[in-house]
């Protein structure tokens, strides 16, 4: 089973462009320090900020999710997945910030949504909606 669960991250840090020989380390082998925005990751045993992919799983295994962090703060990319291994959403982190280019996606991988988020979370600009065959079923721009 850690055999193909391995596979399985190997397969997913490819697919995902998560970097195969970057460090990855489980968030629950982690400790935090207030930051600016949020906090601070550090590895356990380590005074130095952590640098490489976080991930959090559920309790079936399955990834929660995984995020890049570049001394210790969330920069790069980040996917959250339900407890049955789907990706759900994907995008981007700046300085512990969720924004920049976001997708979201229908349990069967298809795309539900796509847009920018600004300032944590806030839609911005022009955003798209799908229904599950991949037509465009909206849009919507959203102003600061």
């Amino acid at each position: 089973m850690k055999t193909i669960l391995s596979l399985l991250l190997i397969i997913i840090c490819a697919i995902t462009g998560f970097a195969q020989n970057e460090k990855l380390v489980s968030m629950s082998n982690t400790y935090q320090k207030a930051y600016k925005l949020g906090s601070k990751y550090y590895e356990i045993g380590s005074k130095k900020p952590f640098t490489g992919t976080l991930y959090g799983k559920y309790d079936n295994g399955n990834y929660m999710t995984m995020q890049e962090y570049v001394d210790g703060v969330g920069n790069g990319k980040w996917i959250d997945f339900d407890p049955y291994g789907r990706k759900t959403c994907e995008g981007t982190y700046k300085d512990n910030r969720v924004e920049g280019p976001v997708t979201f996606f229908y349990e069967d991988g298809s795309i539900k949504s796509k847009g920018q988020y600004l300032h944590w979370k806030k839609p911005i600009g022009k955003w798209t909606y799908y229904d599950k065959e991949g037509n465009v079923v909206s849009t919507m721009t959203y102003t600061r």
